[in-house]
């Protein structure tokens, strides 16, 4: 039982450290930073949105999933699938930033892009939500 507690104290001195850290850090109060990170956090909450809004199919349907013009419909599943794309989009933009919390004492312009690239690729996914609530209308 006290292994149990000295490794949960020591969790929780490492995180209180690394609080700490991110505190300090001037990444947080970088204003193209914030402002990235704003951009989208705002789109991405328009993606759920807009999915939850304007998808209305029941959860155990087939929809399509991905569509080409040379192809037509090549990947097909159920309804509840159609939310993937915006998850993982939200899991590799806290990936991005946090990748470009850790370049940013190195190298600032590398994470400029990096943060750059979290609003551009929540901007490709509201275009796909768009087109595939389209595509199953």
């Amino acid at each position: 039982m006290r292994l149990i507690f000295l490794f949960f104290r020591a969790c929780g001195a490492y995180i209180a450290r690394a609080w700490k850290t991110v505190k300090q850090s001037e990444f947080l109060f970088d204003k193209y930073v914030l402002g990235m990170i704003a951009v989208a956090a705002v789109i991405n909450t328009v993606v759920w949105y807009y999915l939850s809004y304007a998808f209305h199919q029941p959860q155990d349907a087939f929809v399509t999933l991905h569509f080409t013009a040379a192809l037509g419909a090549d990947l097909i599943g159920e309804a509840s699938e159609i939310y993937n794309a915006p998850f993982y989009i939200a899991l590799v933009s806290g990936l991005n930033i946090a990748v470009a919390r850790l370049m940013y004492s190195y190298d600032i312009l590398l994470a400029y892009f990096l943060v750059t690239a979290v609003p551009v690729l929540n901007i490709f996914v509201l275009v796909n939500s768009v087109l595939l609530v389209s595509v199953n209308a």
